[in-house]
């Protein structure tokens, strides 16, 4: 068995890690907290998404159910929307749901992964099924599709509605910047039509913009800060036996643990979490030499659901990030095209996404109070010297073992 003790001072390269000098990092951390899925740019669709979703470009692929819930893990309450695209939204089929939101206190009602259960759309949208009760719809451009439009429900579309129609209910209201091409039975319903195209777009389009703008900073100040975290004389450790890497965090004394690895620890084929601390647990992955990465470790031991809403991955310059087993724990990866065909158990904040296996609560859960600043970029020099070390240091041991 070989003992691989991590060193002090690692970090990430600053122009390799994602520019957010004005972001905020701890509102970073809080959308994370909030959103099961957050994709700054094109998501491609397949499999379900337990939380809630924002999509900063366009949305395509087959059918998929949102806000499904989980009885025993859960995301922050939020008034944020179920699913928000800026883009277009051209999914086959996108089913609206409101599941539980984590274990039901004893007495007390179930909780709902959505307060605000709707949807947002800056673009067109094909139909979507609003499952959720008391669900509102806002689309900047066209929208497809036959929709009953309950009491208490509004109904905002920007360009026309095609191939549907509308059924209303006392109560309801619809407004519509150009005209429904199919049946329009108002039932009591405040139905509007040529409303100026275009008349929703700062409640929609702009808005959505705006939403994507903030979380692109505010994430990247969240990534860049975590890679910037450095612990003198570092407790935490990585135990190399065979295929396995064991994850030993410890608590440093300011209430987290900090690892930080390159792309040699991808070359196991076992993780195992052995945590004596409850606090977060930062993994930073950066390396210079290879930024296409393929994450295929067998979760083992202590690697299990009890971790999820503990353990961050923070890939800082990965371009590619190809899951192909489970994890447990939240991921960022803001510069990469990220792909999986096994559930991630956690918050996600990616470039892009095409999924290919399910987004599962519990998102992060833990404090902020560990970030810092951006170390200023006369030190990245010696930061950068300290992920080389843990890459040189890894391979040395193998090789010796060997």
């Amino acid at each position: 068995m070989r003992r691989l003790f991590l060193t002090a001072g690692l970090a990430a390269l600053a122009s390799a890690a994602p520019a957010a000098a004005a972001g905020d990092a701890a509102a970073g951390l809080q959308a994370m907290r909030e959103l099961n899925l957050i994709v700054l740019g094109d998501w491609q669709a397949g499999q379900d998404v337990e939380g809630k979703t924002f999509i900063g470009g366009n949305a395509s692929g087959n059918s998929t159910s949102l806000g499904i819930g989980n009885s025993s893990q859960r995301a922050a309450d939020s008034t944020r929307r179920t699913l928000t695209i800026a883009g277009n939204n051209s999914i086959s089929s996108i089913n609206l749901n409101n599941g539980p939101n984590g274990p039901t206190p004893q007495g007390q009602p179930q909780t709902r992964v959505a307060t605000n259960p709707g949807v947002l759309i800056g673009g067109n949208s094909k139909a979507i099924n609003l499952n959720a009760q008391g669900s509102s719809l806002d689309v900047g451009g066209n929208l497809e599709g036959n929709y009953n439009v309950g009491s208490g429900q509004t109904f905002t579309v920007g360009g026309n509605v095609t191939n549907g129609g509308i059924n209303g209910q006392t109560g309801a209201t619809v407004r519509v910047g150009g005209t429904i091409s199919g049946n329009v039975n108002a039932n009591g319903a405040s139905i509007q039509q040529n409303q100026g195209i275009g008349f929703n777009n700062a409640a929609t389009a702009a808005a959505a913009a705006a939403e994507l703008a903030t979380l692109s900073a505010n994430l990247g100040a969240l990534s860049s800060g975590l890679a910037a975290l450095v612990i003198a004389s570092n407790p935490s450790s990585i135990t190399i036996q065979g295929s396995k890497a064991t994850f030993n965090a410890v608590d440093n004394g300011a209430g987290f643990a900090l690892f930080n690895v390159d792309a040699s620890i991808f070359s196991k084929t076992e993780f195992d979490y052995n945590f004596t601390t409850n606090g977060p647990v930062i993994i930073n992955v950066f390396d210079p030499t290879q930024t296409v990465l393929t994450y295929g470790a067998n979760p083992i031991g202590g690697n299990n659901a009890s971790r999820n809403t503990q353990v961050i991955w923070n890939f800082v310059n990965a371009t590619r990030v190809d899951f192909t087993r489970m994890v447990h724990g939240s991921v960022i990866a803001l510069n990469a095209l990220v792909t999986n065909n096994t559930p991630i158990e956690g918050s996600v904040a990616v470039g892009r996404f095409n999924q290919g296996g399910e987004v599962h609560l519990g998102t992060y859960a833990g404090f902020e109070s560990f970030l810092t600043v951006v170390p200023e970029p006369a030190i990245w020099a010696q930061l950068i010297a300290g992920f080389g070390l843990v890459g040189v240091t890894m391979r040395r041991r193998a090789r010796a073992a060997a």
